[in-house]
């Protein structure tokens, strides 16, 4: 289960983005165990994580896969999920064209991607910027921050079309996440759409 501090200070961002599945049947959370979504409601809702085995009460997962998404389609097959969510994860790995690819290939046609990421242009990672701080960054498993333009950019390159960016909230003392404009906000929330092609 969420830990009551983790809900708190990411209620705004695990809601946006669960409002942008909720139309879904099927949906996956990659790199879920830190932060679980429980606003998901879909009839499905797979957890894949590589340290999952060690997750209980999770009540709307319906299933929790321990592995990576890489793992997921090799045993599942292909075209499996109506969408899926990867909160603060593209951050953290080597190559997030490469995963991207991973998430549209375990995508249905029409199928929807939905992350979160930190916005290199917020407030804060500007003020840390114009010092070139070396010590306070988000986390030191962060590998690389991608700016809102060029998160469109390789969303496109990894196959996804009619990407669209939201605002994940900006971090206030005491609140959590409070809406802010997108453009400056503390972590942007990307979606991108799986082509349906055509068949003539």
């Amino acid at each position: 289960m969420i830990e009551d501090n983790i809900l708190k200070t990411e209620r705004l961002r695990l809601e946006r983005m669960a409002l942008h599945a909720s139309d879904r049947e099927i949906v996956g959370d990659v790199g879920f165990r830190q932060c679980p979504n429980p606003f998901l409601s879909a009839t499905t809702v797979v957890g894949i994580d590589p340290n999952a085995n060690d997750t209980v009460n999770i009540e709307n997962y319906t299933e929790v896969y321990s592995g990576l998404l890489s793992d997921f389609v090799k045993e599942r097959g292909p075209d499996y999920f109506d969408a899926l969510l990867a909160g603060e994860l593209i951050e953290h790995v080597e190559n997030p064209s490469e995963f991207l690819r991973e998430c549209f290939q375990a995508l249905k046609p029409g199928g929807r991607v939905i992350i979160s990421t930190p916005n290199p242009n917020s407030f804060i990672e500007r003020i840390l910027t114009l010092m070139l701080n070396r010590r306070y960054f988000y986390t030191s498993e962060h590998v690389m921050l991608i700016p809102q333009r060029w998160l469109i950019r390789v969303m496109e390159n990894s196959g996804f079309s009619n990407v669209r960016l939201f605002s994940g909230g900006f971090p206030f003392p005491f609140l959590g996440l409070i809406p802010f404009p997108r453009p400056w906000c503390y972590q942007t929330i990307a979606i991108g759409e799986k082509r349906i092609e055509n068949s003539n």
